[in-house]
């Protein structure tokens, strides 16, 4: 009945508004602009403002021609308020409509009805809905812009057919979906079409579409979607005669790269972040490619070499991010810009000296190249930016490298560079970034040249980790541009030079001989920027008043919260939670008295949700389990509403085993007797339905708990990843589940199925999960992900209500890293021996360079209960990663704001308004994962009494500075090995970790960590 009313209503008001004059339903239209920040349109659009023939006199953006609007031009004006289309139905010689980049909301409703309409543009705007039937109305249809409105979705309804005029699209960053071929099999001779940052789903295969628009579309985009499949799979494919432009980026596409060989006109190709395999197609860099200009093929999974690129019309080759190996390319034609990073490339870097001089951008960092740089190539006069970092490069910095005279950028850092430092470099003329870091230079500071300089143009100098030394010269207060110096790690004495600009926001200038007076300017950064090290160096704290010489900020790693605080709060929360607990028993009490009187149908479960709840089936089992707090000490709300609060934050999110008593349940009650009293309502089963919006009144408010024990069915898709799961929805909405862990982002389950295989189901709290496409687009790409070391994602489900989101995995049998580091005793658990300690750090490593090198992702969430170690050779995998690639920023601020508190989250991330993870955040957290192994304890517990120091991090750090590292080490280590042979390793080892929790721009890329670590444990092996 209500949508019969709407429908009348619509009717009406159609009726009525087509009675207006086109100046009259202008001004209807103007009634829902809210805000005008121009004042062009509420003002101009005046009632009285009339010519003789009816039109609209002088009105902004309306053109009218004998009493009829033929155009309303109110592009990028920002406007807000409501675009009523049923209002201006009636301007039947309307043409153009172009009202791009405001804030106009509403529907596109009546679309259909501009009959005379050429000009379509509403992008950049706030429109929702679908997009109605009666496009094929619009056979004057030229150009169709509907691109930037998020909220515009649903499947395309057909009638583009009908346009046959129709030249321009653009959908792109909407929400449109349904099968890609079900709209481009309508499209005809169109030019130009752009559906990319959608959800179209489906093979991409135009052999199907009609001939006029293969052979008459000149630009294609449909990145950003969920495209499957092989490209241009369909035999017979026409010819694309005037395709230029092929963008089919950040998709799932897989299978091969085709030649290309039928499109004679391509000029750019991008199939960037995809699964394509095999072997890099020669003729695409060859002559035979006669107009390409741009190729990007990274971020996917293409091996073999790249051989000579001949082309004479290609400049920016982008094949970063895969799987090439061999010898860098010969020559490569007129190429302005090379990537091939993150690759296996190796042999001689001299070959670049071959490569011509249209060469502006060379990126080679990531691979295993050799050799020294070519000291003779002088064509290298358009080069701006040179980065072949974490490579395996000897000898000296040639002289030539600072003539270059457009060279901005240079990255040579994580090398085996040595000798001295071209004078040169630091007066180059457009020079701005130099990083030589991580290498072994020698020598001082060559600026006696920037005394007689006259624009120095530096702005950021890496040059920690090398053997640097002597005096500091005056000539450095010369560098007027500086925002980022980092000494560190070197030899330098002497004082630090008065004058440093103010410019400065990194300074760092730790491991090294420095004495005196730490200039007043330079007192604001961290303690880290002068310590370790320089311990005849005074820091000045004459900007902090008494009050905060008592309270002391941790400034060693840029937190501000002070320690006092830190260390109460950390004392608070362990005091709520205890209370918490004590409040949990005296409800679970009253609960087991409750059930105690009622019999149950069903023997050691019942159902306790009412008849009301059709999408949930909670049921109570007679276990003990283990709740995750991976995130936050104060629980968030769960589905599991009678289950026990967590026993620690520290413990893995996984239960032990798949038999009947897992490892974990067997030693609860040792661990905490006091909130593992083995009652019914202290864990729980779920019956895998939905999972869960039930809340406490719910259960309390069922009159009759045992007439609710029928599992639903559940009305969502259900996808996988992994053939080898034999898995339906059916299937999962009547696994019985026993919750075993809670985190800010929602539940974690245990799951048996029928067959007896054992799941783990992360249920994610309502508001958590991104929307549907993106959320898609993201996991399909996780699940694809394999590492031997990694609990890779087998399925998700998606669910018709916004509680609906679950991710599935294996089930993992293993106890977490920080059971074995501090609850081992306990437990019964083996000690973790130096051996077990090393092959775990080269497990973690090995699938962190794996994710960070080929996948070109970080795991995002890294501490010790997300390292999981399997017996009996305790191989690690790690859980839960890269899950902020799946929910919405508020819910990534909160996991990063706990793991903040626990002590893995970088010092930088203090500054930001909205810190995410990086790969640099990555290493940071794995650096102090090291030292948890390296000490025995976990971070986020106090380890120390001393003043100012709470986290593992400042600990360790205190120690190290004052030459007492030895100290730091796990005393059981030293215990069970020779003492000699124990230290040489840990020390190793240290040093890799404290480079790890370096300044972040000094941190070494994961590639480069898993070879020293492994560098050490073959050391030690031989």
């Amino acid at each position: 009945m209500q949508i019969i009313c709407s429908m009348i209503l619509l009717l009406v008001m159609t009726i009525s508004v087509s009675g207006f004059s086109d100046f009259e339903a202008l001004l209807e239209l103007k009634k829902g602009f809210q805000s005008d920040p121009s004042g062009k349109v509420l003002a101009s659009w005046d009632a009285k403002a009339l010519s003789s023939d009816g039109c609209p006199l002088n009105w902004y953006g309306v053109t009218c021609s004998s009493g009829d609007v033929t155009s309303i031009d109110l592009n990028g004006l920002g406007l807000l308020g409501n675009f009523s289309f049923p209002v201006i139905v009636g301007l039947r010689m309307l043409q153009n409509l172009s009202i791009s980049d405001n804030q106009f909301a509403g529907t596109l409703s009546n679309i259909g009805s501009f009959k005379s309409l050429k000009y379509l543009d509403v992008s950049g705007n706030l429109f929702r809905g679908s997009l109605p039937s009666g496009i094929e109305n619009l056979r004057n249809l030229e150009f169709v812009n509907l691109s930037g409105n998020n909220n515009l979705g649903g499947v395309i309804p057909p009638g583009f057919g009908s346009l046959e005029k129709l030249e321009y699209l653009d959908l792109q960053g909407n929400s449109f979906s349904g099968e890609v071929m079900s709209l481009f099999s309508q499209l005809n001779g169109v030019e130009y079409v752009d559906i990319s940052r959608n959800n179209f789903s489906g093979s991409l295969d135009l052999g199907l579409a009609k001939s006029s628009f293969v052979s008459s579309i000149r630009y294609l985009n449909v990145s950003g979607n969920s495209l499957v499949g092989e490209l241009f799979a369909h035999d017979g494919i026409p010819f694309f005669d005037s395709l230029e432009v092929f963008d089919a980026s950040s998709n799932q596409l897989s299978g091969s790269v085709p030649v290309f060989s039928f499109v004679v006109s391509l000029k750019i190709l991008r199939l960037q972040d995809n699964q394509l395999l095999g072997s890099l197609p020669p003729g695409l860099l060859q002559e035979s490619s006669t107009v390409l200009t741009e190729l990007d093929l990274s971020l996917n999974q293409l091996e073999g070499p790249v051989g000579s690129i001949t082309s004479s019309t290609l400049e920016k080759l982008n094949l970063s991010s895969n799987r090439l190996s061999g010898s860098l390319p010969l020559k490569v034609g007129h190429c302005a810009i090379i990537d091939l990073s993150n690759n296996k490339i190796s042999g001689n870097l001299s070959r670049i000296q071959n490569w011509g001089d249209s060469v502006e951008i060379i990126r080679l960092s990531s691979n295993s190249l050799t050799g020294t740089l070519p000291g003779q190539t002088s064509q290298f006069l358009r080069l701006t930016s040179l980065e072949v970092a974490n490579n395996l490069l000897r000898g000296v910095l040639p002289f030539i490298l600072g003539t270059y005279p457009e060279l901005k950028e240079i990255d040579l850092s994580h090398n085996q560079l040595s000798g001295f430092l071209p004078s040169n470099l630091f007066v180059s003329a457009k020079l701005m970034d130099l990083n030589l870091s991580y290498n072994n230079f020698s020598g001082s500071l060559p600026l006696q040249d920037a005394s007689t300089a006259g624009n120095l143009s530096l702005t950021n100098i890496g040059l920690s980790h090398n053997s640097l030394g002597g005096v500091l010269s005056e000539e450095l207060t010369r560098f007027r541009n500086l925002v980022s110096l980092d000494l560190s790690y070197n030899n330098f004495e002497g004082e630090i030079p008065n004058g440093l600009p103010d410019s400065l926001q990194v300074f760092i200038v730790s491991a090294n001989n420095l004495s005196g007076n730490v200039p007043e300017n330079l007192g604001r950064f961290p303690d880290s920027a002068f310590h370790p090290g320089n311990a005849l160096l005074n820091v000045p704290i004459s900007s902090e008043t008494p009050k905060d010489k008592a309270n002391i900020t941790l400034r060693k790693h840029g937190y501000h919260m002070k320690s006092s605080v830190k260390a109460a709060l950390i004392i608070g929360l362990a005091v709520g939670a205890a209370l918490l607990a004590l409040v949990c028993a005296m409800v679970h009490f009253m609960l087991r008295k409750q059930h105690d009187e009622e019999k149950s149908d069903v023997t050691g479960e019942k159902s306790i949700i009412p008849k009301n709840e059709p999408s949930t089936s909670i049921v109570i089992a007679e276990k003990n389990s283990v709740h995750e707090n991976e995130c936050s000490s104060s629980t968030t709300s769960t589905p599991s509403i009678k289950a026990k609060l967590p026993v620690s934050s520290r413990f893995s999110q996984y239960t032990d085993s798949e038999n009947s008593s897992s490892f974990l349940k067997e030693h609860t009650e040792e661990l905490h007797p006091e909130s593992t009293q083995k009652d019914e309502s202290l864990s729980s089963k779920v019956s895998l339905v939905s999972s869960a919006t039930s809340s406490l009144s719910n259960i309390q408010n069922s009159p009759n708990p045992r007439s609710q024990q029928t599992s639903v069915k559940l009305d969502g898709n259900l996808y996988i990843f992994d053939s080898s799961l034999k898995l339906t929805a059916e299937e999962l909405s009547c696994a019985p589940a026993e919750a075993i862990g809670r985190s800010c982002h929602g539940t974690l389950y245990r799951a048996v199925l029928n067959s007896g295989y054992v799941l783990a189901v992360k249920w994610l709290r309502e508001g958590t999960a991104k929307g549907k496409k993106e959320f898609a687009r993201e996991i399909k790409k996780l699940g694809n992900i394999k590492h031997p070391n990694l609990v890779s994602l087998q399925a998700y489900y998606w669910g018709p209500k916004e509680h609906e989101k679950l991710i599935i995995s294996r089930y993992m049998d293993a106890p977490c890293l920080a059971f074995y580091l501090q609850e081992a005793g306990l437990l019964n658990l083996p000690p973790l021996l130096l051996e077990n300690r090393l092959k775990v750090t080269l497990d973690i490593a090995s699938c962190l360079s794996y994710l960070h090198n080929e996948e070109a992702i970080p795991h995002g969430n890294l501490k010790s209960t997300n390292v999981l170690l399997k017996p009996p050779e305790l191989t690690a995998y790690l859980t839960d990663y890269s899950l902020h690639r799946l929910i919405t920023p508020e819910a990534t601020s909160e996991q990063v704001l706990n793991a903040t508190a626990l002590g893995y989250c970088p010092p930088e991330f203090a500054s930001l308004s909205k810190p995410y993870p990086s790969l640099k955040s990555d290493v940071y957290s794995f650096g102090v994962i090291l030292l948890e192994l390296l000490t025995g304890k976990v971070s986020g517990d106090i380890v120390c009494s001393d003043p100012g120091v709470v986290e593992l991090t400042e600990w360790v750090l205190l120690l190290v500075g004052q030459n007492r590292a030895a100290q730091c080490f796990d005393p059981s280590i030293i215990e069970s090995q020779s003492s000699r042979s124990a230290s040489g390793v840990l020390t190793d080892v240290l040093q890799v970790a404290l480079s790890c929790i370096s300044p972040a721009p000094e941190r070494p890329d994961m590639k480069l960590v898993y070879q020293e670590l492994s560098r050490i444990v073959l050391k030690r092996t031989n």
